[in-house]
């Protein structure tokens, strides 16, 4: 088990290096191909949108097959969508490869039960949030490269280098081995069930754990979408000096992933979300590029968030249906998405500062997360 979870973490960390080197401009050559600030919105939102249907299925064929061939199909896809887009030289095919990179975000899922197949000695939230940093390690140098990359010979090579570093990975993730998934009689009966009639099965704290996390997601996500257009075309922030942001921004879910896997996943949520409050304030009132660094390095916390939710989720996981529940949590982190960036391209369009309000409404919601996240207390006996 060890080799595959090295194979996996180095798999995590080539792509996290393609991922960063355009992750940051994305919106921005969106713009450059022609779309509009609403058009961005709605492009990513349907991007949220295409992954989102395809979790709850997947984590249902996870409890069934178990995730590694799902796992690996994940890689391919993703990789196959970063070739359309580095292929691109207009905007119709362009937007095709970036939803398909972003369909492959079902990979999620069956990427997290399988981790936590292979993750021996470690704790579930702690081999999460170590991964997810070895793939926001890579995204520390890509940021740097992709603008420099970017200001000489332009966004395409920018996609092209990615694609590459996406085949290494792909191939990494190739070599790894399938384990055995847990079956007995609650796994066989979850499985033999309809999706409809598994997630009636769902305990109701599940789903109001499940809901709280889609709401707080999507007021923390709501400044992200167009954060590169806001400094760019607002602010006066060069391609090169964003590239640099997105190097802080890496650096940050890096570290937030490393100390925050420590914690129990809800205080690391809460730690992170108020992270995205303070990181918004400081580009809505900030006018120096010391506030943006310091932004960019706490909204990189928002990539902690995942896994985070994940390991809270599964606290409440009934038996045989830890794979549904996974897709289930990466459902409505989809959902925030497809909700977040319509949204912020309709706030951005009358008034961009508005994007960085929202965040601030989301530390109201703490407490009631703290309420849904604790153990059941147990039924006092009756003596005598």
């Amino acid at each position: 088990m060890k080799r595959d979870l090295w194979l996996m973490t180095l798999s995590l960390l080539a792509w996290g290096v393609g991922d960063g080197l355009f992750y940051h401009f994305q919106p921005l050559y969106l713009a450059q191909l022609g779309a509009s600030p609403e058009g961005i919105g709605r492009v990513l939102g349907v991007a949220g949108a295409l992954v989102t249907v395809m979790h709850l299925p997947v984590g249902r064929l996870v409890d069934r097959w178990g995730p590694h061939r799902l796992l690996a199909a994940g890689w391919i896809v993703g990789t196959l969508g970063a070739i359309a887009m580095a292929a691109a030289r207009g905007l119709t095919l362009f937007v095709l490869g970036l939803w398909l990179y972003h369909a492959a975000l079902f990979v999620m899922v069956p990427l997290q039960a399988y981790l936590g197949q292979v993750r021996g000695r470690f704790s579930l939230a702690r081999v999460l949030t170590l991964t997810s940093a070895a793939f926001n390690l890579g995204t520390i140098v890509g940021p740097w490269l992709g603008g420099r990359i970017a200001q000489v010979w332009g966004l395409p090579r920018v996609y092209a280098l990615a694609a590459g570093l996406f085949t290494l990975s792909t191939i990494l993730v190739l070599r790894t081995r399938p384990h055995p998934w847990p079956s007995g009689p609650a796994a066989s009966h979850s499985t033999r069930t309809s999706l409809r009639q598994a997630l009636r099965d769902l305990p109701r704290p599940v789903w109001l754990l499940v809901g709280w996390i889609w709401l707080v997601f999507v007021l923390v996500t709501i400044p992200h979408p167009l954060l590169p257009n806001f400094l760019n075309e607002q602010r006066g922030v060069s391609l090169p000096r964003i590239g640099e942001l997105g190097t802080l921004y890496a650096l940050g879910a890096t570290l937030s992933n490393a100390l925050l896997g420590a914690l129990p996943p809800f205080w690391g949520l809460s730690l992170a979300f108020s992270g995205q409050a303070l990181a918004a304030g400081l580009i809505w009132r900030g006018q120096s590029w010391r506030a943006y660094q310091g932004a960019y390095f706490l909204f990189g916390g928002l990539r902690a968030t995942r896994p985070l939710a994940h390991a809270q989720a599964q606290t409440r996981a009934p038996a045989g249906q830890r794979g549904l529940v996974y897709g289930l949590v990466e459902t409505v982190v989809g959902l925030s998405l497809t909700v977040a960036a319509p949204l912020a391209g309709w706030l951005y369009a009358r008034d961009p500062a508005m994007l960085f309000l929202t965040p601030a409404l989301a530390l109201l919601l703490l407490p009631v997360g703290w309420a849904l996240s604790r153990p059941p207390q147990p039924t006092p006996r009756a003596s005598g």
